[in-house]
């Protein structure tokens, strides 16, 4: 019994790296799925119409204030529904790190975009901050004020980078597939020129021989 016991911890190292590299496996795969690029856009698109919203009542306002406690319940509700979004991509920050390593936001890396990873990542960390941190004290300080405003707008200008960049990306994708497709398929095709040009050949050797006179 004594000389089997050391096989047990190496056959769970064993067992717990596969089950490591099927999830790690799995986790890229699922970031890089067209369902997940279109739930990104969609959830882009609703926080831009959120932001939008909220600096046009802004702006709008008397004094150009921001929302306050007099403003609108509908207004807060799209705050925080702002807000959880910008955690939800907080979240899949250190995911897309750990599923792709550190070249997905190296931009000088292989990965293309990689720059735009860094740049959506830098504004979703720093919107967080300043929406978490900042929140409610805004209304103390004016320079605090234009800080969010003008973030705000970077915002809705890296959502909209980060938008059209996953469709870039999700196009190129689909374009890679459809050459290489393309590039098996006109190997399948040579190959069976070939194949068929030596039956022909075959054939004109097996009639020639057969129209030969027996001696």
């Amino acid at each position: 019994m004594s000389e089997h016991e050391p096989l047990l911890p190496v056959w769970d190292s064993e067992h717990a790296s596969e089950r490591y590299k099927r999830i790690h496996a799995r986790t890229a795969k699922f970031l890089d799925s067209q369902i997940t690029h279109r739930t990104v856009i969609t959830l882009v698109a609703i926080d831009t119409t959120f932001v939008v919203i909220d600096l046009g009542y802004t702006f709008l306002s008397a004094n150009c204030t921001i929302p306050s406690h007099e403003s609108p319940q509908w207004l807060e509700v799209f705050s925080y529904l702002s807000l959880a979004i910008t955690g939800l991509f907080l979240i899949e920050i250190p995911l897309n790190v750990w599923a792709f390593g550190l070249q997905f936001i190296n931009p000088f890396g292989p990965i293309p975009h990689a720059w735009l990873h860094a740049f959506d990542a830098a504004i979703i960390i720093t919107t967080f901050v300043l929406e978490v941190v900042l929140r409610g004290k805004e209304r103390e300080l004016a320079s605090l004020l234009v800080i969010l405003r003008l973030w705000r707008l970077v915002k809705v200008v890296g959502g909209v980078a980060v938008g059209a960049g996953e469709l870039e990306e999700e196009n190129a994708k689909l374009l890679a597939e459809t050459r290489a497709e393309l590039e098996t398929t006109r190997k399948d095709l040579k190959d069976a020129k070939d194949e068929i040009n030596f039956l022909r050949n075959r054939i004109d050797e097996v009639t020639a021989s057969a129209h030969e006179p027996d001696h």
